[in-house]
């Protein structure tokens, strides 16, 4: 926590001016005083009421930072998941660590790298091996370094090696505004990446705004002058299709809720999607139908660089 906070206080600058902030979080510069929470600073305006979340998502986050498993079949039908198909549908852990090979060595050296909307951030073990990481969010979690809106990050221009969006760019309300934060806080060879999706049941943390296209992403990233270095696909139009399914009626279905029956029929779902996966990519995405571009996924991962 001490190693944390000496990073947090190397980069950090009033939201509001840009100043500095001094030791009791005050703005030299516009003399705005901010809070803290459990020790944490709430570096925003526009947080109201009770700043600590919980909820079913978030305490199961907190397992997984932990390491911990669910007990009982829902464990199996965890694992049954993680062994099939969490690349097929985007899980969080095994695209940030693609994330992480595709740009390790490359952040600049001595530049910390925050994770935006980092919830309880059951990924941070790979994302320390890119180096000091700073966990921000607009609601306080147990991971949470500093509390912030990602739409005015507290941060000094220039300062920063890295920023990770980790299925976060569709809860943003005005994600032009994002992006403009991304280019004025990272350094020069600094990185923006994450994973945004395209297709994706709606869901809240708090609100939900926008889907993206391989289009709309670069664009975002070009406007921002923030270079394109990598952007993959991640699952293809099978995996979109029983995404979708799975979202709207196998989720719900009454049988999941009998044990035993409940593990039977994820480990159906998962095994069907995943061979629908093989035999797309054997045939050739459909017999000669133009890839990646032309199709729908479930989202998409991108590195883009600040040159």
């Amino acid at each position: 926590m001490i190693e944390t906070n000496r990073v947090l206080r190397s980069v950090v600058a009033c939201p509001l001016c840009r100043g500095g902030l001094d030791a009791k979080w005050s703005c030299a510069l516009c003399g705005r005083v901010f809070s803290t929470v459990e020790g944490r600073p709430v570096l925003t305006t526009d947080v109201g009421g009770d700043v600590v979340k919980d909820n079913a998502v978030i305490r199961a986050q907190a397992r997984e930072r932990t390491g911990a498993r669910r007990a009982g079949l829902r464990g199996v039908a965890d694992r049954l998941r993680d062994a099939m198909t969490a690349d097929l549908f985007g899980d969080d852990r095994t695209q940030v660590r693609a994330l992480v090979d595709a740009v390790a060595g490359t952040i600049p050296e001595g530049c910390p790298v925050v994770d935006v909307g980092a919830c309880e951030q059951y990924y941070r073990a790979q994302l320390d091996r890119l180096g000091p990481v700073l966990a921000l969010d607009v609601a306080l979690y147990g991971a949470t370094d500093v509390v912030a809106d990602a739409h005015a990050m507290p941060f000094k221009s220039d300062s920063l090696g890295g920023i990770v969006v980790i299925e976060v760019l569709e809860h943003l309300r005005r994600p032009w505004q994002f992006f403009a934060e991304a280019q004025r806080t990272l350094t020069k060879g600094g990185v923006l990446m994450g994973v945004a999706p395209q297709y994706c049941p709606t869901h809240g943390f708090p609100n939900d705004y926008f889907r993206y296209t391989k289009s709309g992403l670069a664009s975002l990233a070009e406007s921002h002058g923030l270079e394109v270095e990598a952007l993959w696909p991640v699952g293809g139009r099978w995996a979109t299709l029983l995404h979708w399914y799975w979202a709207n009626h196998a989720r719900e279905n009454p049988l999941r809720r009998v044990a035993g029956i409940g593990v039977a029929y994820h480990g159906w779902f998962q095994g069907v999607a995943k061979a629908l996966e093989a035999l797309d990519e054997r045939e050739g995405r459909g017999g000669g139908a133009p890839s990646g571009e032309h199709q729908d996924h479930v989202g998409w991962s991108f590195v883009f660089r600040k040159r």
